[in-house]
């Protein structure tokens, strides 16, 4: 019976031991973790892209949250997305620019965004007019308010099998705006495009609703 009980005590301990260790990885960040231990999609391959990766847990279905280097907005990013850091620009919390390529087989998306501390309330129609600038044409912007915050955005096309939204986030609690620019490529022919479109179009809507700006209490914790 001694043998027995040794024996029960030697496997409760190993079980214990290994809840423990995935108890310690569950409240690791991506960048802490084995890459092997990491769901097998792009947006985790990359070293540079996992360092913005708060978690393996998915916050929807095909996308892990994301906080920002200046810790000042989050979102949701997609998982065969991926940050380009030859194109990442930092500022301590002042600015922050980054370029996120997004691969989803027919349709190649950019998603370039551009933080500025000092944007302030009243300034949003010159916000919008140098974005315009940016994609040299002249967009109505809708006006989407929300709690603490306000998205102005745009649906666009270009030349070629190129359409996207551009767009102006402005923070309402405090200082502090992002310019939005989500540009998408078709590579198929022109009619899988046409049907492709309408199911692109909602993706980076969404995508582009889900970037919400922090609250200073979370800052801070």
């Amino acid at each position: 019976m001694k043998n027995w009980a040794y024996v029960i005590l030697f496997i409760s301990i190993i079980l214990l031991g290994g809840c423990q260790v995935n108890n310690e990885d569950q409240t690791k960040k991506p960048s802490e973790l084995s890459p092997d231990g990491l769901p097998n999609v792009r947006a985790f391959e990359d070293e540079f892209t996992r360092e913005f990766l708060q978690s393996t847990e998915e916050t929807r279905t095909g996308f892990y949250p994301f906080l920002s280097g200046t810790g000042k907005y989050e979102m949701d990013f997609p998982l065969n997305g991926m940050i380009d850091g030859r194109g990442y620009a930092l500022k301590e919390k002042d600015y922050e620019g980054i370029f996120i390529g997004i691969d989803e087989g027919e349709l190649k998306s950019s998603l370039s965004l551009n933080y500025y501390s000092t944007d302030g309330k009243g300034r949003e129609d010159l916000k919008l007019d140098m974005i315009n600038d940016r994609i040299n044409q002249e967009l109505e912007y809708e006006k989407l308010p929300s709690e603490n915050q306000t998205l102005y955005l745009s649906y666009f096309e270009m030349d070629g099998p190129y359409h996207g939204y551009a767009g102006f986030l402005q923070n309402e609690a405090e200082n502090g705006g992002i310019e939005i620019i989500y540009q998408t490529e078709c590579v198929v022919s022109k009619e899988e495009c046409e049907e492709l479109k309408t199911e692109s179009k909602a993706r980076m809507k969404e995508q582009i609703e889900s970037i919400q700006f922090t609250l200073e209490s979370n800052e801070s914790e």
